[in-house]
């Protein structure tokens, strides 16, 4: 079983991490775990409409392979963006950098695109 967990926390690499993630699961697919962790800037992309509609139809895609998405609370609130705005693939914890530091602890692999 692979573990990865990927950071994205620029909104210009949007379409670098998800061609990168489209060619990891289709490699790897039902064996893996994988995460993405969305903090920083890159949760701008939800403040008062849904990600780009080619990006969003794509993340849906890979949530329905088993690609789990997550998003900073802090990053959120710094950037005044409510969390009912979020598409309903992405789960909010309270701190992204916290949650890669947990998750890198129980072996997962660590890409930045």
């Amino acid at each position: 079983m692979t573990n990865v967990i990927v950071h994205i926390d620029e909104e210009s690499r949007w379409e670098q991490l998800l061609s990168n993630l489209e060619y990891f699961v289709e490699i790897h697919g039902e064996d893996s775990s994988t995460e993405v962790v969305i903090n920083g800037p890159a949760v701008r992309s939800f403040n008062g409409f849904d990600v780009h509609p080619e990006y969003g139809s794509r993340m849906r895609s890979l949530a329905d392979k088993g690609v789990k998405f997550i998003i900073c609370g802090n990053s959120l609130r710094n950037r005044q963006i409510p969390e009912d705005l979020l598409p309903d693939i992405i789960t909010v914890v309270p701190q992204g950098v916290s949650y890669i530091v947990e998750r890198q602890g129980e072996g997962y692999a660590y890409i930045k695109p």
